[in-house]
Parts: structure tokens; C-alpha cells; sequence
């Protein structure tokens, strides 16, 4: 005989799917943000090495711009804090995001363990 699965349990594990998906959409978005990151520190330690009147050109648009090295610096580092702050976010998000899955399969575990053990002894997930 097949057994109706609690609404209280679907619920839960509904949940829990939306929150993995969300949670695999936040590592996915970290992991594009720490390329980003390595990209910019790349980029800067190839400045670092360039005399300070090196010619150098930014995109504007669909423009080159010559621009000066030090001001290419302080744009890579104001974006690259940028960055590092919306990444520790992300990382914060992620851990509170786990404990919560983890939370929830534990309650789920309990929910249909006490079914199945309510059920003729089936018990033992």
C-alpha cells in the first residue's frame, strides 16, 4: 500500500528544493565573482610592472579612451573592493543558506521517520 506523504513534509521538502536551487545559484554567482576578483589582482600586478606614462586605453562604451595608469589603478581597486565585499555577502548568504538545508532535512528526516514508524514498523530512513 503506497502512503500519503504528509502535507506538513511536502511542504518542507518543497522548500528545501527552492532553497538548494538558491543555494546552487549563489555558488555559482561566487564563483563568477571570484574570477572577476583574480582577473583584477591579475591585472594590477601587470600594471604595477608598466612605467607610470605607459600609454594605455580603457573602454568607454564602444570607445578606447586613453587613460593613465594610476587612474586605471584606482578604478580596478575601487572595483575590485566592490567585489570583495559583495563576495564575503555571497559567502554569508551561502552558510546561512546550508545551516537552514541542513535545518530542514533533519525536520524532514523526523517527519517521515515518525510516519514510517507510525506505519507498521517500517521505520529507519
Amino acid at each position: 500500500m503506497v502512503e500519503k506523504v504528509p502535507s506538513e513534509a511536502e511542504a518542507k521538502y518543497n522548500k528545501y528544493v527552492q532553497l538548494r536551487e538558491t543555494l546552487n545559484a549563489l555558488a555559482q554567482e561566487r564563483i563568477t565573482v571570484e574570477g572577476s576578483l583574480a582577473e583584477i589582482e591579475s591585472l594590477l600586478e601587470k600594471l604595477k610592472e608598466l612605467p607610470g606614462d605607459a600609454d594605455l586605453y580603457k573602454m568607454e562604451g564602444y570607445i578606447l579612451v586613453k587613460a593613465t595608469r594610476d587612474s586605471i589603478m584606482e578604478e580596478l581597486n575601487k572595483r575590485k573592493e566592490d567585489l570583495e565585499i559583495r563576495l564575503k555577502a555571497l559567502k554569508s548568504q551561502e552558510d546561512s543558506l546550508k545551516r537552514e538545508l541542513e535545518r530542514l532535512a533533519e525536520e524532514l528526516k523526523r517527519l517521515l521517520a515518525r510516519q514510517q514508524g507510525g506505519a507498521g514498523g517500517l521505520g529507519g530512513l
